[in-house]
């Protein structure tokens, strides 16, 4: 069953944050994840999105989902995004 990171992202450093985001996709498909949608503009249908940016992530499986985040590679670069971002992150099942 696939499973999806859902990222929230509000960006107050963007040299930081661009730090991260030059190291991330290599990681991202040595564990075999895509990404399966990035907006800045979202439209909102019903209530709030108070964030600047939504990151969906797509993976084989909830197992190679969490290898990817825990992984040594992954934990190497992810303190630049904590650092130079806000973010809500949820891993969730796909169906």
């Amino acid at each position: 069953m696939s499973a999806y990171f859902i990222a929230q992202v509000n960006v107050h450093d963007p040299e930081g944050y661009e730090k991260y985001r030059s190291k991330f996709m290599p990681i991202l498909q040595q564990y075999g994840g895509e990404v399966a949608a990035v907006d800045r503009e979202v439209k909102i249908i019903e209530g709030e999105w108070p964030h600047q940016g939504t990151v969906i992530l797509k993976f084989a499986d909830e197992e190679q989902a969490t290898k990817w985040y825990y992984s040594p590679e992954y934990q190497e670069i992810v303190q630049d995004r904590i650092d130079s971002t806000n973010t809500n992150l949820i891993l969730m099942k796909g169906m």
